[in-house]
């Protein structure tokens, strides 16, 4: 016998432009939500960057319990920025509609990370018993500016590849995981040639102080890992989580093959205490940050959660505890061997 909902009143804001989404799709989530009982939905798409956030400002429990975000990261950081509106203005999290999300971006990092599986479907399934049951936990955002991070954000590297995979799209390509992974090699190739140079200065929630000067590479992540190659995870700092501040990483040198290596290390292989020995002087981590003020000698792209943001000199990030409340997933919610080889095989084949 099903659980009575306490969840009632339900908004669905889908994102039409996510990789993976279609109207055949939306034909097996829908009815697998309507399957729990005493839900209530009212389903609405967005139609231009920045909809999802205008349709979420202003929303509180009084008008619905829960916000399922069907998209990639850029739709659940729009959602989470309309929710809880400009980070000196910060609504309590209890306030307004918890946050569920459906993945159906490349990426999907937020959703992954939280312990859903990357497919559509199973994840539903899994959303569907995690709303019977009001399975909930808050989790802890980042801050840029005045604006909130679910995942990761930064200068560099990641964010030229970001850019690099617009201008892909934009000409009619989409933005699979294999993509990505053409834009970032050609990217590795460029920034060699003019290496940002990225100054840090910050403390960590103990108090500490650190600071690093001319980095070639910073990341920036609220959770680990840091993003996924496909089926793939990228960890950067491995103690991060939902729970924590935020996590750097950053290169001190990526010339040669030590350079090569590094990023290697960071992307998971050579994991060994020869290979940590060698690249560990290379390496700049710092944990559970409460802020840090990031600056570039020269105007760099600058990214959030997947999204390109514009070119700036500076930015100042933070990490905000318990500001959300997320649906959670049981233990029978996540990837399981086969989901994750289907993953390994569309990541495989190159075709749009």
């Amino acid at each position: 016998m099903r659980t009575k909902l306490w969840v009632v009143r339900t908004l669905l804001i889908a994102n039409p432009n996510s990789t993976t989404q279609s109207p055949r799709l939306f034909s097996r989530l829908i009815p697998t939500l309507r399957e729990v009982e005493g839900l209530e939905m009212k389903a609405v798409f967005t139609h231009y960057a920045g909809h999802a956030k205008e349709i979420c400002a202003g929303l509180s429990t009084d008008d619905y319990d829960v916000v399922i975000a069907v998209g990639g990261d850029g739709t659940v950081n729009e959602a989470i920025n309309g929710l809880l509106g400009a980070v000196d203005q910060a609504k309590d999290p209890n306030a307004v509609p918890a946050l569920a999300v459906i993945p159906t971006g490349s990426a999907n990092v937020f959703v992954r990370a939280l312990g859903f599986s990357a497919e559509p479907i199973r994840a539903t399934e899994g959303l569907a018993r995690s709303l019977s049951t009001g399975r909930i936990r808050t989790v802890e955002l980042g801050t840029w500016n005045n604006e909130w991070f679910a995942v990761n954000a930064g200068f560099g590297i990641d964010a030229d590849v970001i850019a690099g995979v617009d201008r892909v799209r934009s000409k009619g390509a989409s933005a699979t995981p294999f993509r990505y992974l053409q834009v970032a090699v050609k990217a590795w190739r460029r920034i060699h040639r003019n290496p940002p140079q990225i100054d840090i200065s910050g403390t960590t929630k103990d108090g500490r102080h650190f600071e690093e000067h001319r980095l070639p590479l910073l990341i920036a992540s609220n959770t680990n890992p840091w993003t996924f190659l496909g089926p793939l995870p990228v960890v950067t700092n491995p103690d991060n989580s939902f729970d924590q501040g935020l996590g750097l990483f950053g290169l001190r040198d990526i010339s040669g093959f030590g350079g090569m290596a590094a990023m290697a290390h960071l992307l998971g292989f050579g994991h060994n205490k020869v290979m940590d020995a060698y690249v560990e002087p290379r390496t700049a981590t710092v944990d559970d940050v409460a802020e840090v003020h990031i600056r570039c000698h020269e105007k760099r792209r600058f990214q959030v959660d997947g999204e390109y943001v514009d070119q700036m000199e500076s930015v100042t990030l933070g990490a905000v505890p318990d500001a959300l409340r997320v649906f959670a997933p049981d233990a029978e919610s996540g990837d399981t061997t086969a989901s994750r080889l289907r993953r390994l095989l569309s990541f495989l084949d190159p075709r749009d």
